[in-house]
């Protein structure tokens, strides 16, 4: 299930999760979450997830005609695919949309000393 982290200073304050219904983002308390300030329209914006043929799970973001737009990675956006790690902006507040199914873990691997005092390195 995807979730959006809401950010202050890249500390995370809220996490949302985005169920099969979506979420929807603006100022009137209508919403699944509300956002007090002015430059938030009272709809502005709305999460919906999309289930492909292949049964892999999409979601996208879209604004809701709001005045001040909303922004996926410093884009102006109508709708927009939603990637993990994507970065939207609405008004003045910060989320980072995170999808747990296509996040791109590293692999764990060892770290070996070096001879050289701090130095250590990856062992393939």
């Amino acid at each position: 299930m995807a979730i959006l982290l809401q950010l202050l200073d890249d500390n995370i304050l809220n996490k949302f999760e985005i169920g099969p219904q979506g979420i929807t983002i603006g100022r009137s308390v209508k919403n699944d979450i509300v956002l007090d300030n002015p430059s938030v329209s009272q709809q502005h914006a709305r999460i919906l997830g999309k289930e492909l043929k292949d049964g892999a799970r999409i979601c996208f973001i879209e604004d809701l005609k709001s005045t001040n737009k909303t922004f996926v990675n410093n884009n102006a956006i109508e709708q927009w695919p939603l990637s993990d790690q994507d970065i939207i902006v609405i008004g003045t507040k910060s989320f980072k949309f995170v999808d747990p199914e296509n996040e791109k873990l590293a692999s764990t691997k060892a770290f070996k000393k070096s001879w050289i005092p701090g130095m250590f390195f990856l062992e393939d």
